[in-house]
């Protein structure tokens, strides 16, 4: 199986190394979606994806120490780092995580919000308690696919998008605002406040 390895090109072992490290700092960035889908298993989720990334790390690792070529090593060891610090990295530093998912994905908030404004959503469900069901390509900017009013601001809803819901109840996200954010809200049993500014309205909603 190494002798086929060898036969790769170094371009095609970093890219897929370089796969990994996006899947595995995407699993970093989701970690709230992670545990609200499957909770008690989420630990176990997480150890699978580590063997699966070291399974692809280790092997390329080898081929390109053993071509001797410092500047592929170099971004190899890198991206492996990268990709084996993100998860763990991220998940515990939310003050990092917070406005990098935020802005990675701040296309999917912002046609959100536009979906809502416009009245492309239906607003009767949106104040529900559940929320709005999200269209599917958008479903990753929420926990559970949906989107929720915690109240309203400047006369428009404050749009509630979960990054993690609790068992049953409780939740943390992302929330717009057209007017001013103050206040405490109601988030599925828990009382949030808008915490970390973010832009174009959007803060995200921790623990008063």
């Amino acid at each position: 199986m190494t002798t086929s390895r060898q036969r790769f090109p170094t371009t095609m072992l970093l890219t897929a190394m370089g796969s990994v490290t996006v899947a595995m700092s995407a699993v970093g960035l989701h970690i709230g979606h992670l545990v609200t889908a499957l909770w008690l298993l989420a630990p176990l989720a997480e150890a699978l994806a580590y063997l699966v990334a070291l399974a692809v790390y280790l092997p390329m690792m080898t081929v390109l120490v053993r071509r001797r070529r410092i500047a592929a090593c170099a971004t190899g060891l890198v991206l492996t780092i990268a990709g084996l610090a993100a998860p763990v990295t991220l998940q515990f530093a939310p003050e990092l995580r917070v406005p990098l998912r935020f802005h990675l994905e701040r296309f999917a908030f912002t046609q959100v919000a536009d979906l809502a404004h416009e009245g492309k959503l239906p607003a009767q469900q949106i104040h529900s308690y559940l929320g709005a069901e999200l269209p599917a390509h958008l479903c990753f900017v929420s926990a559970d696919c949906r989107v929720s009013a915690l109240g309203t601001s400047g006369g428009q809803p404050v749009l509630f998008l979960p990054d993690w819901l609790g068992i049953p109840d409780d939740a943390v996200g992302y929330a717009h605002f057209t007017g001013e954010a103050t206040g405490s809200f109601n988030a599925y049993g828990m009382l949030v406040c808008p915490t970390t500014r973010l832009s174009g309205g959007w803060w995200w909603m921790g623990p008063c």
